[in-house]
């Protein structure tokens, strides 16, 4: 019976906090707002692009205004060379382990296709995921669970037999929201109490307590 691990990128496969927070305000320099912590920026993240531009501005714009920013910064970050991102620590192994084990790896990440793709290229396409799947016009993101029922259906997986492994508030909720089963990784961008507000309830304080966890 097939079986499948969904991941979050940033925060749970990845950390991008550092390219994220030079992308972010190198936008907000070229249109003259102020820049931002690299820890403001880090609770900024989880729900889109889009939503993280209209938190970092601060400000009211019109569409036609935020559009323009908000397009410098896709365009900025989709073609940056993420060098200062890195897969975190124990997470090889782990990988590893589940794809020998025959489980279904999948990333689901609110971050533009374009620019999990880049990142997905450079850090973890040996790995093998079997589905890449970015935030796309047209299609909602997380916590909305249409995305996460694709992955399922793609692969035939009952929702028993499914895990969605995160570090933040929106796929505490996603999980949920599909009724599979929800893990929530404390080496990430959210702190536990956060994620237990949301409905948390089953937590990886490091890597190798997934191996433990899924079964």
């Amino acid at each position: 019976m097939e079986k499948v691990i969904i991941f979050d990128l940033d925060g749970t496969l990845l950390d991008t906090i550092k390219d994220i927070a030079d992308n972010v305000n190198l936008t907000l320099g070229r249109f003259g707002y102020p820049t931002l912590t690299e820890k403001e920026i880090m609770t900024y993240i989880g729900n889109g692009a889009r939503n993280l531009m209209r938190r970092s501005v601060k400000v009211e714009l019109s569409d036609n205004a935020f559009e323009e920013v908000f397009r410098f910064y896709d365009a900025l970050y989709s073609s940056s060379k993420s060098e200062k991102t890195c897969i975190f620590d124990g997470l090889d192994e782990v990988l590893i382990a589940f794809k020998n084990k025959g489980y279904k790896l999948a990333i689901l990440s609110n971050k533009q296709q374009a620019a999990t793709d880049n990142v997905y290229e450079k850090y973890l396409k040996d790995y093998q995921f079997d589905m890449v799947v970015g935030q796309r016009d047209g299609v909602p993101i997380k916590p909305d669970p249409t995305e996460v029922k694709r992955i399922l259906k793609t692969f035939n997986v009952l929702p028993e037999n499914a895990y969605f492994v995160g570090d933040g508030d929106a796929d505490v909720k996603v999980s949920l929201n599909a009724g599979i089963n929800g893990i929530s990784v404390l080496w990430g961008y959210r702190e536990k109490r956060q994620l237990e507000s949301v409905g948390a309830k089953v937590f990886a304080k490091t890597p190798s307590d997934l191996l433990d966890l899924i079964s």
